[in-house]
């Protein structure tokens, strides 16, 4: 009940939760103004995209405003977080190091993990939660993606969205489907009085 003790106070909402299950690109670090770029756009396609995105993440893609003080505000109270992206690890290594994002969560799953991307299923987050002993009732997925929002809902994992200026599309849905929205972590650190 750390979570719930934890914010709880000005949200029942809370009750029961034990852990995040964080996506990482929109939701954790500021990367979609490059994802959202069509990968026709590189030479090479697909892998000139990546070969991009990997330049990015090593140099200077960012946390997202008030992620990293979140991250330690778990940490320190010792809730369970992880990082369910469909991200490859190997593809994002090098973000991982230079934030540091690594020293705040308990493990980084990708959709190459568990061998199916997020469009497909929610398998990622059931296999987050089943490592970390947990039900996805007993989970918090955090996303800015609406569809996902959605089909973790339908999944039975409560839902929190994030807000991303360079997918507005999403908006929709998480406003329909995600138990709490937001437009950055500052709310959440604000609902634990930090």
């Amino acid at each position: 009940m750390k979570l719930y003790r934890l914010f709880g106070a000005q949200n029942e909402s809370f009750k029961g939760k034990k852990a995040f299950l964080f996506d990482m690109d929109g939701t954790l670090v500021d990367s979609m103004e490059y994802w959202v770029i069509p990968r026709e756009d590189f030479p090479g396609g697909w892998e000139g995209k990546r070969e991009f995105i990997r330049e990015k993440y090593n140099t200077s893609i960012p946390y997202k405003p008030y992620a990293l003080p979140l991250l330690q505000l778990l940490k320190k109270h010792q809730i369970p977080v992880c990082i369910a992206s469909d991200t490859p690890k190997q593809l994002s290594a090098g973000l991982l190091q230079r934030l540091g994002l690594e020293e705040w969560i308990d493990f980084y799953m990708g959709s190459d993990d568990v061998g199916e991307f997020k469009a497909s299923s929610m398998k990622i987050f059931r296999a987050a939660a089943e490592r970390m002993g947990l039900t996805p009732a007993e989970c918090i997925v955090v996303e800015d993606r609406g569809k996902y929002c959605r089909m973790a809902k339908e999944d039975g994992f409560a839902v929190m969205g994030v807000l991303d200026p360079y997918c507005p599309q999403e908006h929709p849905d998480m406003q329909a489907y995600a138990d709490w929205v937001l437009a950055d972590f500052g709310e959440l650190l604000a609902l634990a009085g930090e």
